[in-house]
């Protein structure tokens, strides 16, 4: 084990059988090493084979959806965005659809017609006034097409083509020109950016309306970009016109006005890039670079940085997993697999090696990169990485039902370690839980696990013609 803190076992234990009968087992190993570098404390316990999982609260079904036992995807396989939650609705892309399912009913609220949403992005975050940004498009012409939702009153706002992002040449496609998978849109106060490998447009976001026209002889230009919180953020690839400078990161408020600037460092020819902005205070960023990818605390008022956390680990033993889904190249990129909560960084963590792949949680000081502890739920069971954090700043994370096990919410100690189920899924078999249910929850790494305001929701967004009439989506509350 790495050294830092406890490994922790689940708070409930099953109590094994033999062929005598039951015997009641309790085993609880604790092993103090001392570090031969050093001199490092490190800490192990394992608790007794499996465990119980049980909490107060039992979770109920209210959206069940299935996809269409017809569907078949446009172009091999389809990526499907959301969920976004408002009041009443959730909300999630559908093959050619954008739907919202009412939270309390659990039956339709609306369905708006979105053609070609299988293979281009949707903004993650949604406006203060409900609206979603939907990019069109296919892998042939890349997304050509943007549309604006308000997903409060389920009405499309407006829908145009883009222009393409400088002149395309002559005999080619022009698909560079234009935003491709790996461009998220993004919306922030009234404005709408959207990414391309040529330069970001901004528009207006209530009307679609330009605001501003990328200068085509700049020498730096925005290729990508995010949103967290109140600040925006953009991806600038400094390098036309001769002369690469790098790449470097930029921070911006609602009206667009920037916050601050920090450039990417280089050594001689050798130059970071980033792939992702995990959160705002501290501003913590996800790069790589010299055969490295690491996770960065920076200071763009000094221009430095400080390293929290080295991901460059070997696969096969235990170590922190990548927050961030990396698609393409370098850019801002989804990070949403970790929370950051008073100074500390939550991240799901590979626990066993070779052919034992399960998982479990673990904190790091953002200011030291001490690892706090890491923690786990019996010897069986996976966690999912932190979905959330509750009132008090602790994280909320998904436990993967395991044979009798039902799956359950689990509140996790910041300081701790220590993880209690808050709530339990319906177990398999229930009536209340209906065919195919659990292979959703058992599977939540095919899609996305959702935590919002006590709800819970599945979604599978990764889709191919073998999920024709399976599971679609599923909230609990």
């Amino acid at each position: 084990m790495v050294p830092g803190g406890p490994y922790q076992s689940g708070p409930g234990h099953r109590k094994p059988k033999s062929k005598v009968g039951l015997v009641l087992v309790a085993l609880m190993l604790v092993v103090v090493l001392i570090g031969a570098a050093g001199g490092g404390m490190y800490y192990f316990q394992l608790g007794p084979f499996g465990s119980d999982v049980s909490a107060d609260r039992k979770l109920g079904y209210v959206v069940q959806e299935r996809f269409d036992s017809a569907y078949k995807p446009k172009e091999g396989s389809d990526i499907l965005a959301g969920p976004w939650w408002t009041d009443k609705y959730l909300v999630r892309a559908m093959p050619g659809q954008i739907v919202g399912y009412d939270l309390t009913s659990g039956k339709t609220a609306y369905t708006l017609a979105m053609p070609d949403n299988h293979y281009c992005r949707a903004s993650a975050v949604q406006s203060g006034k409900g609206y979603i940004a939907v990019l069109q498009g296919t892998r042939r012409e890349g997304c050509r097409r943007v549309s604006v939702v308000d997903i409060v009153n389920g009405k499309v706002l407006w829908s145009k083509q883009l222009d393409p992002m400088g002149a395309p040449s002559p005999g080619r496609s022009g698909t560079q020109h234009f935003p491709a998978y790996d461009h998220r849109p993004v919306v922030l106060g009234d404005r709408l950016y959207v990414p391309t490998d040529k330069g970001g447009h901004v528009l207006k976001l209530s009307d679609g309306s330009r605001i501003e026209t990328p200068n085509p002889k700049s020498k730096c230009f925005s290729t990508h970009y995010d949103v967290i919180g109140k600040t925006g953020f953009a991806y600038r690839n400094c390098s036309r016109h001769g002369g690469d400078e790098g790449r470097h990161l930029t921070a911006f408020d609602a009206a667009g006005k920037v916050l601050w600037k920090w450039n990417l460092p280089t050594q001689g020819s050798r130059k970071y890039l980033m792939t992702g902005v995990l959160s705002v205070d501290p501003v913590l960023v996800r790069v790589f670079g010299q055969n490295q990818s690491q996770i960065w605390q920076i200071d763009a008022r000094t221009g430095t940085h400080r390293v929290v956390l080295d991901l460059t680990t070997n696969p096969r033993t235990p170590h922190a997993l990548d927050p961030c889904v990396v698609a393409g190249g370098d850019g801002l990129h989804d990070c949403s697999r970790q929370v950051v909560s008073n100074g500390v960084l939550f991240l799901r963590h590979r626990l066993g090696t070779r052919s034992d792949t399960r998982q479990g949680v673990a904190a790091y000081d953002v200011q030291s990169g001490k690892q706090l502890w890491l923690t786990a739920w019996g010897e069986e069971h996976d966690v999912t990485a932190p979905i959330g954090v509750d009132g008090d700043g602790a994280p909320i994370a998904y436990l993967l039902p395991r044979e009798k096990d039902p799956g359950a919410l689990l509140r996790i100690d910041p300081k701790t370690g220590a993880m209690t189920a808050t709530a339990t899924l319906p177990r398999s078999g229930d009536s209340s839980s209906g065919p195919g249910n659990r292979d959703l929850t058992a599977h939540p790494d095919q899609g996305v696990v959702a935590w919002h305001n006590n709800q819970l929701a599945f979604l599978k967004t990764h889709i191919s013609s073998k999920d024709a009439g399976d599971l679609a989506t599923l909230v609990l509350k």
